[in-house]
């Protein structure tokens, strides 16, 4: 990966929400990137492309399938694509987004964002004292 690919991407990695940044950082995504790339014997372009486009789908700018058609687009027959495809969103996008949905769960459960108490927040009129235990 050119140094400043890794460089924009890295400066977008920081604007990004901390569970997503640390999700995104738990697995080697360049690196996988970059295997797939060479199995599929892409040249060094579309390797870039690739990885700036998966980039691109992890920080939220682009969706899944806006990452699909530019592996369409580098050339490949429709079934290389549609492989390479697959192989992103099992080995990055899948276990990215498990952790954050993941991570996402457990903050909900850390405050504790039940109905009642919000139902009681409610009919009290605004009355904190109802959550005082």
């Amino acid at each position: 990966m050119k140094q400043e690919l890794k460089n924009e991407i890295n400066n977008m990695l920081l604007e990004t929400p901390e569970r997503n940044r640390l999700a995104i950082n738990s697995i080697n995504w360049a690196e996988i990137a970059e295997k797939i790339s060479e199995k599929y014997y892409l040249n060094d372009e579309n390797k870039n492309i690739l990885i700036a486009e998966i980039a691109l789908a992890l920080l939220g700018v682009n969706d899944y399938g806006f990452l699909k058609i530019a592996t369409e687009d580098l050339g490949l027959t429709r079934k290389d694509a549609s492989n390479i495809f697959r192989e992103i969103k099992e080995q990055i996008l899948d276990p990215v987004s498990k952790k954050i949905i993941t991570s996402i769960k457990k903050e909900a459960e850390l405050n504790n964002t039940n109905w009642d108490k919000r139902v009681n927040f409610i009919l009290s009129g605004g009355d904190y004292t109802n959550f005082i235990k």
